[in-house]
């Protein structure tokens, strides 16, 4: 009888763990966690081209207090672009990028931000400095 349980218990052992290793990793990304933490916004940018803008926001690994504020703008050239962060209408920071060969001429930035009481507005504005062009994905978090 001891023979019969034994297989019984080790399979709901190695099941139990094989549970338990995947759902931290499905919460982290945000994908089955359903805690709202991460917020995501898609900009087409202009019309008529394949550039496209995201932000995306969520708090700081177990603070609250902290927002992880990311904008990105995916791009088919390497043209210059000057970018903004600004939360809840004041600059936050901003500064000029270029994508790179490396990374599909994409750029990223990501920045720390206090989480203020109440509803926060986060914008990442992006201006081609050669076309003119302007993307701008925004968030109430």
């Amino acid at each position: 009888m001891i023979v019969r349980r034994s297989p019984a218990i080790v399979l709901s052992l190695v099941l139990s763990a094989a549970a338990l290793s995947v759902a931290p990793a499905l919460a982290k990304d945000g994908g089955a966690a359903a805690d709202g933490s991460v917020e995501r916004d898609r900009d087409p940018c202009d019309a008529g081209t394949a550039t496209f803008a995201r932000l995306r926001v969520s708090t700081v690994d177990g603070n609250s207090a902290r927002l992880q504020v990311t904008g990105a703008v995916f791009s088919d050239d390497n043209d210059l672009w000057a970018w903004r962060l600004k939360h809840n209408g004041d600059v936050s920071d901003d500064g000029r990028a270029r994508g790179r060969e490396d990374s599909d001429l994409a750029f990223r930035v990501s920045r720390t931000m206090i989480n203020l009481p109440g509803e926060d507005d986060i914008v990442f504005r992006a201006e081609n400095l050669r076309t003119g062009e302007v993307c701008r994905p925004l968030l109430s978090y």
